[in-house]
């Protein structure tokens, strides 16, 4: 029963990063110099190379230096992107050791932190002193 439960809960969690890619990819694209990351979802139903996906949301967190946007606000995008790659790296590690409950804990922690950071940047630009 117990093993039903945390392969529900990994299956739920997953499907919740692949929707928090695409509403990051959706923040990135309205900044003032849009910044478009693939479609993850698109490439895993095409046998795409999801490295590909990473390397670009990679490079965000360099290219997000160059926008016309506050540090506080910058630094809100570097947070939710780390937050991401955080919860896709334990996804990633449940699969291949199983679905400890602290590995799915840590995978719904992430994706809270990438919620908030998330809320932020979509609901208004932060001030220094949000940081």
């Amino acid at each position: 029963m117990a093993d039903h439960d945390s392969r529900e809960r990994f299956l739920a969690l997953a499907e919740a990063a692949v929707g928090a890619w695409a509403y990051m990819a959706g923040l990135l694209q309205d900044l003032p110099i849009p910044v478009i990351i693939p479609d993850l979802e698109r490439m895993m139903d095409e046998d795409g190379d999801p490295a590909d996906a990473l390397l670009a949301l990679s490079r965000v967190r360099a290219v997000i230096d160059d926008e016309p946007i506050s540090e506080a606000h910058k630094r809100a995008f570097e947070h939710m992107v780390l937050d991401w790659f955080a919860a896709y790296e334990v996804l990633t590690l449940v699969k291949v050791a199983g679905p400890a409950p602290w590995r799915l804990d840590v995978v719904e922690f992430a994706l809270n932190r990438f919620v908030t950071w998330a809320e932020l940047i979509d609901d208004e630009e932060p001030d220094d002193s949000q940081s």
